[in-house]
């Protein structure tokens, strides 16, 4: 239950379009929505 090691960890949302933009072009971020994104630890 809860996290586990290994688990992708939920970010805060980016402050501008801009910002949202670059996380989904630099590949490190895994995005549903322009609110909604994941990373690898």
């Amino acid at each position: 239950e809860g996290w586990k090691k290994g688990d992708k960890v939920i970010v805060p949302p980016a402050k501008t379009a801009e910002g949202a933009n670059s996380r989904v072009e630099s590949g490190d971020y895994e995005c549903k929505d322009f609110y909604f994104c994941t990373k690898s630890l």
